[in-house]
């Protein structure tokens, strides 16, 4: 939610420009008005994050005589942040970092926050009571100039916060910047990435489907530096040079590039989205071939049966990163795994086998077809020369599913269930069978 932030705090909280509490906006906010202060295009800032000179306790005990402090998680106060709320909007307010908590001077203890910030263009911060803003680590010139760029080594802030490893290649491909080589040779173990906490790296990996233009290529170059290895094994493998199949399907012959171009074409089709359903197709798309990883190589350069391996290491990624999307998208990445061949022949199936594929996924009215469709057309259009496939692909699978849909619901389940309530296993099979009938040719064929 973005908020135009002084005015917003002046009119909701003025107890914050108390020039004692040293508050300051930071992160992207404080780039966001220095950018405007020079009269330069900056980021949209969907987060008003604060800094303050009070401590945990301190913190706690004024939000509460406001009454606007709301919980936050252990790992937040681990961090020193807490959390408020301001007319409906939530905010995050964090200790200064970096300095003794008893020094005087606050411009002191800002600068030393800052300079633990994760990088440079992240490094300024707006002081409300000074309306001043701080920029020692020279952000605002990278982010005219294009650069992530750490603040200061990056191994020390990778050691401080080992996601920041993550972000720095997630930043640079969301804003199309170029990435600092000091962070293309940072020497640390890879393994050292695995001590994250599982929620901050199903945070990026989310992050980069919604806002990365091609989330295929950042994944790449985790791969390239060898963290991806180490985070998501189970997409590793996409991008370990393996084929993506025949070459008369497959014109890109790479699984990687099938696996990029797929995501592209996700990342310029759902636009029209809410964000809760991109993530649902996104995240489907990304898991369609995991199957493909576990092909012995003298298979190649077929995947035979690949469609309902991938179920196994999809359920393994999503239990040991929660946060990558909900149940919803869980059933749809399941589902679009084990259909999204089947799914471009629905009208080539037998009858019987339309019934059985329509009882376990699309009568139920809460799963999307729309979805669905647009996930198995990226397949379609993840082919080198074929984008225009993904279209028609996805625009005949909703349209057929629609019609199993409307054909099964002309079957009068309920007089069925009279009929043979005492035997369910009957009448299981006395709905199967009229659902065959109803799905036996399809209104095109």
């Amino acid at each position: 939610m973005r908020v135009e932030s002084r005015g917003f705090l002046q009119e909701h909280a003025p107890w914050l420009f108390d020039p004692e509490l040293g508050v300051c906006i930071v992160g992207s906010s404080a780039l966001r008005i220095a950018c405007d202060h020079a009269g330069i295009n900056g980021p949209d800032a969907a987060d008003l994050d604060l800094s303050w000179a009070l401590d945990l306790s301190n913190g706690e005990a004024r939000l509460r005589q406001h009454e606007v402090f709301v919980d936050t998680t252990a790992a937040n106060r681990g961090r020193g942040t807490l959390a408020m709320k301001l007319e409906g909007v939530r905010l995050e307010i964090t200790s200064f970092r970096g300095s003794d908590p008893s020094e005087p001077d606050l411009r002191t203890r800002i600068l030393a926050d800052l300079a633990e910030r994760d990088m440079t263009v992240g490094a300024l911060a707006f002081s409300l009571s000074g309306d001043e803003i701080f920029d020692p680590c020279h952000g605002l010139d990278d982010w005219t100039g294009q650069r992530v760029v750490p603040v200061g080594d990056p191994s020390d802030r990778i050691r401080e916060h080992v996601i920041r490893w993550v972000r720095y290649y997630r930043r640079a491909h969301q804003w199309g910047f170029d990435l600092d080589p000091s962070i293309r040779k940072v020497s640390l173990k890879r393994s050292l990435i695995q001590t994250a906490p599982a929620e901050h790296v199903a945070a990026e990996l989310r992050e980069a489907l919604a806002d990365c233009s091609s989330p295929g290529r950042f994944l790449m170059e985790l791969y390239e530096c060898g963290l991806l290895q180490e985070i998501t094994p189970e997409l590793a493998s996409q991008f370990d040079g393996r084929p993506a199949g025949p070459v008369r399907h497959h014109p890109e012959i790479s699984q990687a590039l099938h696996l990029t171009l797929a995501l592209e074409w996700y990342s310029s089709h759902t636009l029209d989205l809410n964000k809760q359903d991109r993530n649902r197709v996104g995240f489907a798309v990304l898991c369609h071939d995991l199957g493909k990883g576990m092909t012995d190589p003298e298979d190649w350069p077929a995947h035979h049966g690949h469609e309902n391996r991938g179920i196994e290491p999809l359920r393994s990624m999503l239990d040991r990163l929660p946060g990558l999307t909900d149940a919803a998208g869980r059933r749809l990445a399941e589902a679009v795994c084990s259909l999204h061949l089947v799914a471009r022949k629905l009208p080539e199936l037998r009858a019987a086998t339309r019934a059985k594929i329509y009882d376990r996924y699309f009568r139920d009215k809460n799963f999307d077809a729309r979805l669905f469709a647009l996930a198995v057309g990226a397949d379609s259009g993840g082919r080198l020369g074929r984008s225009d496939h993904g279209e028609e692909t996805a625009a005949r699978i909703e349209s057929y599913i629609a019609w199993m849909r409307e054909r099964c619901e002309t079957v009068d389940a309920g007089k069925l269930w009279e009929a043979h309530k005492d035997d369910k296993d009957h009448f299981k099979s006395e709905l199967h069978q009229a659902w065959s009938r109803a799905l036996h040719q399809h209104p095109n064929s």
